[in-house]
């Protein structure tokens, strides 16, 4: 199951914690998991680009963690939560492989 947990300080999106697998399908052939790997490679190929300075970008062997060191960027926070609806729409289509979680 690939397990995604949004971090909030206030109203704002301070981490993202994205871990597992979802096991939908043979290696090389599971559409959640390639679905999940695009958004957020997407998201962090445009984080690193963009925000290199005030976001922390870590991929680790099974999770990967994008942490807002600006949270009053406004324009960051718009991707982060771009990024948020994407992953909540696989979520949703795919909620045996999933798991979605938000945390204030």
């Amino acid at each position: 199951m690939v397990k995604i947990i949004i971090k909030y300080k206030g109203d704002k999106i301070e981490q993202f914690d994205v871990s597992g697998h979802a096991n939908a399908g043979s290696y090389g052939h599971d559409l959640v998991c390639a679905a999940i790997s695009g958004i957020v490679s997407g998201a962090l190929n445009a984080l690193d680009i963009n925000y290199h300075k005030k976001v922390s970008l870590k991929v680790l062997d099974n999770q990967i963690l994008i942490i807002a060191k600006d949270l009053n960027d406004s324009y960051l926070q718009t991707m982060l939560n771009m990024l948020k609806i994407q992953l909540h729409t696989i979520t949703m289509q795919y909620p045996k492989n999933t798991q979605f979680k938000e945390i204030n």
